[in-house]
């Protein structure tokens, strides 16, 4: 994480008068994002999990058609790319970016409980500008994603880093089920793509904060502490009692 986004971290991490209602979880692959954010769910019912609208589900396929539609003109007003085309699942990124601030309006306006973001805008604006065609990364001044940094810097409100040492994450990374892109690579590939994302990360989080500097950082160490006691760590800084 850079220096700039700790600071701003502990500026505006000890404001605990207001519950945050939209809180996505962020950082590299083993840091517990998944198992921390449950692990909140259970310890208190003011805490609800949500996840992005699935491509896959056919209740989801209006939500997708509708705002397929609202992205296509932006798409038609980027540069050329000959670096390559946006995949089918980026456009699905896009859409979801574009359509799900408003899904998640609604459902604040009908459940007082704090949404909890495991995958959230972060990640998905981070693999977009990072990872994706050469047209869409991060090329100020003229940010081709900059009208969705703007939205969404007006709806996330919190957002918790979870992090550890190199090391830590690539034992986990190795020693789970679930598969990753550098699970069968060597230390030191798998080292410098868990820094490449952890930088990404950051810059996606200093564009939110440059619309936004309201946002609030936690940080929270992966390494040491089980997932039940950093969840009872941010139910504190939440405001809430564990």
């Amino acid at each position: 994480m850079s220096a700039e986004l700790i600071e701003h971290a502990f500026e505006t991490g000890q404001d605990q008068s207001r519950l945050p209602r939209l809180v996505e979880f962020v950082g590299p692959a083993g840091a517990g994002k998944s198992t921390v954010s449950e692990a909140l769910a259970a310890a208190s019912e003011r805490i609800h999990l949500c996840n992005f609208p699935d491509v896959r589900k056919i209740t989801s396929a209006p939500f997708f058609a509708w705002n397929s539609l609202r992205t296509i003109p932006g798409l038609l007003r980027l540069p050329a790319d000959n670096d390559r085309s946006i995949t089918r699942r980026e456009f699905a990124w896009l859409s979801i970016l574009n359509g799900w601030p408003e899904l998640l309006r609604q459902q604040m306006q009908a459940d007082p409980r704090t949404i909890i973001l495991d995958q959230g805008p972060v990640y998905l604006l981070t693999e977009l500008s990072a990872f994706g065609p050469y047209s869409l990364r991060n090329r100020p001044p003229e940010r081709p994603l900059q009208s969705l940094y703007r939205r969404w810097a007006a709806t996330l409100e919190a957002v918790v880093w979870l992090d550890a040492p190199n090391d830590v994450l690539d034992r986990r990374i190795r020693g789970r089920g679930k598969e990753h892109i550098v699970k069968d690579t060597s230390a030191g590939t798998a080292f410098a793509f868990l820094d490449q994302f952890r930088a990404a990360y950051a810059r996606t989080l200093s564009s939110l904060i440059d619309e936004n500097p309201k946002i609030r950082i936690l940080l929270a160490g992966a390494e040491r502490l089980t997932p039940d006691e950093i969840a009872a760590d941010l139910l504190l800084q939440f405001g809430l009692q564990p």
